[in-house]
């Protein structure tokens, strides 16, 4: 999909969980959002469109949202930005899966911006699905990691996830965000805030 001031969004869906990986280029640059398993597919991709990645960003900590950074960090040599409130899962900590702590430079949180594919994007922490889950907004569009998909909301049933949390942070969303914003969920589809205000069944505006 092509934004204003051809800012491309190029969605993969990768691993058994099926989650987003998103590449987002502009003038020859990219960034990369949350790629959650090695991907030869991305970087072909990148390389086929002769794109420079400039960084990695991770909306939260999830395995299925940080398998693919080291190899992602590695070929392309680029800072990885990550929520310092998802550090359990990232760090030497025993909710990390992988064995290894993932390369993270950069902790962020709410408030945090960056200038990155001539665009500047805006980090809102969005804690429920997790502690430290984050939203990035960018032109109008808004990726919501796992806090907020199509027609449903992330899960509540795991380490570290609240459901009373999650329902305050998705009705800040609806109440901040216009409804014309596109969302680019961590699995699925995309959607807007309005179509969501109106039609997710777990919450309403």
């Amino acid at each position: 999909m092509t934004l204003g001031d051809n800012m491309e969004i190029k969605r993969f869906s990768l691993g058994l969980l099926r989650s987003n990986c998103y590449v987002l280029s502009n003038h020859g640059h990219a960034i990369i959002i949350d790629p959650g398993y090695e991907s030869n597919e991305v970087v072909e991709y990148i390389e086929s469109e002769n794109l420079i990645v400039d960084l990695i960003y991770i909306t939260h900590g999830h395995h299925d949202h940080v398998g693919g950074v080291r190899q992602m960090k590695n070929h392309f040599d680029v800072l990885v930005m990550a929520p310092i409130k998802d550090i359990e899962f990232m760090g030497d900590f025993p909710l990390n899966r992988f064995g290894y702590p993932i390369p993270v430079d950069i902790w962020v949180g709410e408030g945090y911006q960056f200038q990155a594919i001539d665009h500047t994007f805006l980090v809102y922490d969005a804690p429920g699905h997790s502690e430290g889950g984050t939203l990035l907004y960018v032109d109008h569009v808004l990726f919501t990691g796992d806090t907020l998909f199509y027609q449903s909301i992330g899960r509540t049933d795991i380490p570290r996830a609240n459901s009373e949390i999650l329902y305050k942070t998705i009705k800040h969303i609806y109440q901040t965000f216009p409804k014309e914003t596109v969302i680019y969920p961590g699995h699925g589809r995309h959607s807007t805030i309005g179509h969501e205000q109106k039609f997710n069944p777990f919450v309403k505006l």
